[in-house]
């Protein structure tokens, strides 16, 4: 199932927040949660299946168990916006890089990956100065760039289903469908804004995110939790939740929903917050998570993870019921919370046996036909006189 991309900072934990480091705690040979609340490890680990000198990695893409896609950027010099990306490609037995196709340009950052089926994906990068977005359409045999979406943007979201039924959200809440020839705005109705797009299939999308309901002056929410429907014809709002703060109110609350996963028809989750503007009266309350479950017909809140998987953010489903979270916490399908451990890198490239490491992916993507999982992202080493990060591609073991 598919991964979760930059889109989550909107709940203030971008998906690179998905670290672990050298103070994970062990194996305790039992699953769920301990008695003082706090996650366990279960006997799943990260296992390295790549470890590269240079550059990061941003996304991956699995087509199958020999169809395997990644892609990433080594930073050029000290300029923090110019780096020359580069794909990795495994066959079924090994990684080996692929050059970038030239239609994107020499810059490439915020790189995501969307598969289209039959081994088709889009490569979507950002371009050096991250305020638009460039598109290439690989068919199994050649590149073709798409045109740019209008209106300007960087592209932050993607669902796609065919090389001609493409959706994408821009950081400038702009909303818009490919057709195979030409990209055209989309409206929502009821005024909502859209921050996450999932679903099972091309008559079964879901758009999520908000829709404003006041200026907060009559002491109520500003902005409520939004989803709306596609089922191959129109976009219908459904109803869902609405959250206040009991009396005194404080200033400025909103609710709205940060992502969307679609697991099946009858099955879809929203997460989210319910905040304010803090520090603007005393004896504030709390903010709270947003929890919300379709089940075919409704939508209902749902309890948040417990304990050490409380109030973190969903990087990606399983395809067995299961969710990735940042901190590399896992919630089975009952709703056990499990910690996922990490090995060390070997000392060896500069890394030295007392260094502290931290492991921080952006992107987790379950391989179709089998139960493996993998990772990208970066091991942090922090060491003396000579810190240093490591691009890493891993797997899950259970």
């Amino acid at each position: 199932m598919r991964k979760v991309m930059a889109g989550l900072a909107v709940l203030g934990l971008a998906l690179t927040g998905c670290g672990t480091d050298d103070g994970g705690g062990g194996d305790r040979g039992n699953r769920g949660e301990r008695g003082d609340g706090r996650a366990t490890s279960a006997g799943m680990s990260w296992a390295y299946d790549e470890i590269l000198d240079e550059g990061s990695l941003s996304d991956v893409l699995a087509n199958g168990a020999d169809d395997v896609w990644a892609v990433g950027t080594v930073p050029s010099g000290n300029e923090p916006l110019s780096g020359e990306g580069f794909l990795l490609h495994r066959d079924g037995t090994r990684w080996q890089r692929q050059p970038i196709p030239a239609v994107l340009g020499d810059s490439v950052h915020q790189a995501r990956l969307d598969g289209l089926g039959s081994g088709e994906f889009l490569l979507t990068a950002s371009v050096q100065d991250t305020t638009t977005s460039r598109t290439a359409h690989w068919d199994g045999a050649k590149w073709t760039v798409l045109p740019r979406t209008p209106g300007g943007g960087r592209v932050t979201e993607v669902k796609a289903f065919a090389a001609d039924d493409v959706w994408a959200l821009t950081t400038e809440s702009r909303f818009q469908h490919w057709d195979g020839a030409r990209w055209s705005a989309v409206t929502l109705p009821d005024g909502v804004t859209a921050t996450s797009l999932d679903g099972v299939a091309s008559d079964d999308l879901w758009a999520a995110g908000y829709r404003g309901t006041g200026d907060g002056t009559d002491g109520h929410e500003m902005q409520q939790p939004a989803a709306v429907h596609w089922d191959g014809k129109a976009w219908r709002l459904t109803d869902t939740p609405e959250y206040r703060y009991p009396d005194p109110v404080p200033a400025e609350p909103s609710a709205s929903i940060a992502r969307v996963l679609a697991f099946a028809a009858d099955d879809v989750r929203a997460y989210g917050t319910h905040s304010f503007n803090h520090g603007e009266g005393e004896n504030e309350p709390q903010e709270e998570a947003v929890r919300l479950r379709w089940d075919g017909a409704r939508w209902s809140e749902v309890a948040d993870a417990q304990g050490d998987c409380a109030e973190r953010v969903p990087v990606a489903r399983d395809g067995v019921g299961g969710v990735f979270l940042d901190g590399s916490r896992y919630v089975t399908g009952d709703g056990a919370c499990t910690k996922i451990k990490r090995s060390r890198l070997p000392s060896e490239g500069g890394v030295r046996d007392g260094s502290r490491q931290s492991l921080w992916l952006s992107a987790v993507e379950s391989v179709p036909g089998t139960d493996q999982v993998l990772g990208v992202g970066q091991v942090q080493v922090n060491q003396s006189g000579d810190p240093m990060n490591k691009a890493v591609i891993v797997s899950l073991k259970r």
